[in-house]
């Protein structure tokens, strides 16, 4: 007896493909059609054991895209999407779109294929119109979370990375800190455009501008953070804080600051972002702006699990705040406080 397995090894699509024809549930295109109701007919091939497996014609799966699985910032989000699909009793795929606009599509196209229920995106790049006509004739519920917001989405969870990055250059600020660097990421996140836009606000209101602080961009990884920091030393600025664009730069910055004597907070103070795991662990141990990623991520599936039972549902954005996290690497800034940090590193 022909087994779906069969159908599709001969049709040369995949399992999902043939599934989705069989239970008239999503996109495909005409020629995998033709081709798995031709491989039906030869092999015979009788797909009534299927349809009554099948539930109001949902694979039960839910997609998510986000920049890197790997990263801890979006496993944190990922296991919060995670944990509210498996007590709804659904499932869940993952892919990794690495801010990059053809990855991204890759994997949304992927995800279809799949007969995802719905989706939940996290994406960097603008989707192109070849990928916007196939979403619309899949016609299911996307929910965007985080980065750059996409047309495709039903919904969106975001984190407040403006007023986040507008407390963390206050509290520098109200420190007494105004020789202060920015080791900011990449300048092609929506993510990382946000939080400049809140530190030119809070700079502002102290009557400075970005031209009164130093600025350098660069990845989101501990490289970068290790690496800047050797330069602004090396360059002989002054500073008495650094604000790391992320708490991984944050460990970077520590580690190259060790390595050349200079000592954090007592010589300059260092604030971080995301309150990743190993910022309470670093020592001293970080001051940082927390995101909640986590419950980002279970608001999103929350949000699509609603829009799959209920295609009526209609959600506003929802956007949650950043939290000011204070712990040990930021102290007052002190008359005391200002040293020959270059003369340092030269010696170290």
């Amino acid at each position: 007896m022909a087994t779906i397995r069969d159908v599709s090894r001969r049709a040369g699509v995949s399992r999902s493909t043939v599934s989705r024809i069989i239970a008239g549930n999503g996109y495909v295109s005409d020629n995998a059609r033709q081709a798995v109701e031709a491989a039906i007919a030869e092999l015979g091939y009788r797909p009534n054991t299927m349809a009554r497996g099948l539930r109001s014609n949902r694979s039960e799966i839910i997609g998510a895209v986000v920049v890197n699985v790997a990263s801890p910032f979006y496993a944190q989000m990922v296991g919060g999407m995670q944990s509210v699909c498996r007590a709804a009793d659904k499932s869940i795929l993952l892919a990794s779109g690495y801010a990059q606009a053809h990855e991204e599509a890759r994997a949304i196209l992927e995800l279809i294929d799949r007969s995802c229920d719905g989706l939940i995106l996290y994406l960097e790049n603008a989707v192109s119109d070849e990928v916007k006509e196939v979403v619309a004739k899949a016609d299911i519920p996307i929910v965007a979370i985080g980065g750059e917001p996409t047309s495709l989405a039903w919904a969106r969870v975001g984190i407040d990375n403006y007023n986040g990055a507008l407390d963390g250059m206050r509290y520098l600020l109200t420190m007494g800190h105004r020789d202060i660097a920015y080791f900011a990421g990449t300048l092609t996140y929506f993510d990382t455009r946000e939080r400049l836009r809140g530190i030119d606000t809070a700079l502002a209101e102290a009557g400075m501008s970005r031209a009164d602080i130093h600025l350098e961009a660069g990845d989101y990884k501990e490289r970068f953070g290790y690496e800047a920091t050797e330069r602004l030393l090396a360059s002989g600025r002054q500073v008495s804080a650094i604000f790391a664009g992320d708490d991984d730069i944050g460990a970077g910055v520590l580690l190259a600051l060790r390595h050349h004597g200079v000592r954090a907070p007592e010589q300059i103070s260092l604030l971080g972002f995301d309150d990743n795991f190993h910022a309470r662990h670093l020592t001293p141990s970080l001051t940082t702006i927390r995101q909640p990623t986590d419950i980002a991520g279970q608001t999103a599936a929350r949000l699509l699990l609603d829009m799959i039972a209920d295609r009526n549902f209609t959600p506003e954005d929802i956007v949650i705040p950043a939290e000011l996290i204070v712990r040990e690497s930021v102290i007052p800034h002190s008359a005391g406080q200002r040293t020959d940090h270059a003369a340092e590193a030269t010696r170290a």
